[in-house]
This record gives structure tokens, C-alpha cells and sequence, in this order.
């Protein structure tokens, strides 16, 4: 495994490893209006800072983009919104489409998205942004985005929760034991 992979591996588990921390940040308040943001200010758990305006409406399209996708059954056109490091797990489009309908089917049904107030490092490299999503079954989900700069736009270095909801099982049924 080469090195920049490794890299890229390690930070989205420690990133994966901060999720209750963040996802408990991006809570009640964090969802305000994107104007309610002051980039000048201190930066706050793990060196993040509230993300530039530019830096969140370039997320918020990537996430859009992918989003509309999946809502086209495109993956082809999806699997490209996800990072290189991503990107390269998946053996094909199918493989990634199996993923998602399996995993995320909110996100790959949509009917509607909010996006929460994002943070970014220092540099604007990565952008974690919460979303809301409510699928076309009407089973809202709630997430959070890590988002890597590549090129000149951000792609989808992780999820944090947002993943389908298990089955309802009553307690004392043999299958909860």
C-alpha cells in the first residue's frame, strides 16, 4: 500500500474515531444559517474553525452533485464525487451502488438535504458539514460530511453516521437475544 493511501487512511479513521465529538458540535445550534458563521474565529476541537463561505458552498455543491446522482441511478457519475482514496475501494460502480442502496438508501433516494454550519481546517483542506437528509420513504437520517479538497473542488472522504436504521426488533424476541 503506497504511503499518500496509508496517510489518507489513518486521518479518515481518526477523523471516524472523532465523529460522537463532532457529530455532538454540529447539534441544536450548529444548524443556523450559514451567515450566523465568523471565520475569524478561534479555532476549536481538533483545530477546526467555522469554514469560509467559499469553502462551504463549494462542499455543499460536491454533496449536492452526488446527491442528485444517485437520485438519477447515475453511480458512475456518484463514485466520482468520492475521494481518490475512496474511490479506489470500490471494484466498480456496482460495487459502489451495492454499497449505498445497502448502507445509505436516504442518500441514494433523497427528497431533501439541509446542510448545517461546516468547519474546516486551517488551510480549507477538509470541510466536515453537517447534513439532514430525509429520503423518499420519509425517514430522515442525520450525518456528517468529511469533505477533501482535490483539484479545485471538495469529494467525499467519509460519512459519519447516516447509515440505514437497523430493523425494529421487540425486546424479548428470540433474534435480540
Amino acid at each position: 500500500m503506497n504511503r499518500s493511501r496509508l496517510l489518507s487512511i489513518v486521518f479518515v479513521m481518526l477523523s471516524f474515531a472523532a465523529g460522537g465529538l463532532v457529530l455532538r458540535h454540529f447539534q441544536g445550534p450548529a444548524m443556523a444559517p450559514a451567515l450566523a458563521q465568523a471565520p475569524d474565529r478561534p479555532a476549536g476541537p481538533m483545530g477546526m474553525r467555522p469554514a469560509r463561505p467559499a469553502d462551504r458552498k463549494a462542499a455543499i455543491a460536491a454533496i449536492g452533485a452526488q446527491l442528485a446522482a444517485f437520485n438519477k441511478g447515475d453511480y458512475a457519475k456518484a463514485i466520482q464525487y468520492q475521494s481518490m482514496a475512496l474511490r479506489g475501494s470500490f471494484a466498480s460502480p456496482e460495487t459502489f451502488q451495492r454499497m449505498m442502496e445497502t448502507r445509505y438508501p436516504e442518500f441514494v433516494h433523497s427528497k431533501s438535504v439541509r446542510y448545517g454550519t461546516a468547519s474546516a481546517d486551517a488551510n480549507g483542506l477538509r470541510v466536515f458539514i453537517p447534513v439532514i437528509v430525509t429520503g423518499q420513504d420519509g425517514v430522515v437520517v442525520r450525518a456528517a460530511y468529511l469533505m477533501v479538497r482535490e483539484g479545485k473542488g471538495y469529494r467525499v472522504e467519509g460519512v459519519l453516521g447516516g447509515a440505514a436504521p437497523g430493523l425494529p426488533i421487540a425486546p424479548g424476541h428470540a433474534a435480540s437475544a
